[in-house]
């Protein structure tokens, strides 16, 4: 897997979408660690937020439970992945193996992810 356009400053992490995609795609395949434990430790279900009920977190990686409500009346869906400070999201879900990335660029926009998430899941099941 080759990370193209990855730049580390200030602490923070660049990248295009297509990178965040490879990233993803190579590390539910098990290519990015050699202990196979490593995807189940980070997609464990750790704790649920109490001001969050349809978020959860694992080690590092995030549940959305896109709902009936949030989804035009369709069943539940999980998304697992990461959202950004800046409103930049990947998720993979895994019911319909479909992977969600993308970025609004908005330091303001940490909840545009999830409902924009829920609106393609929405189409994408039409």
């Amino acid at each position: 897997m080759e990370l193209t356009s990855m730049i580390e400053s200030s602490n923070d992490l660049f990248s295009t979408t297509g990178d965040l995609l490879a990233f993803q795609r190579a590390l539910l395949d098990g290519e990015l660690f050699s202990d196979a434990r490593s995807l189940e430790l980070l997609t464990e279900r750790r704790n649920r937020l109490r001001n969050i009920p349809i978020l959860r977190y694992g080690l590092g990686t995030m549940f959305f439970k896109v709902g009936r409500l949030m989804s035009l009346g369709r069943r539940p869906v999980t998304l697992v992945g990461h959202s950004g400070v800046t409103g930049t999201w990947l998720f993979h879900c895994p019911e319909l193996d479909l992977h969600v990335v993308g970025t609004v660029d908005q330091t303001k926009g940490q909840a545009i992810p999830f409902r924009f998430m829920a609106r393609c899941l929405g189409v994408w099941r039409t």
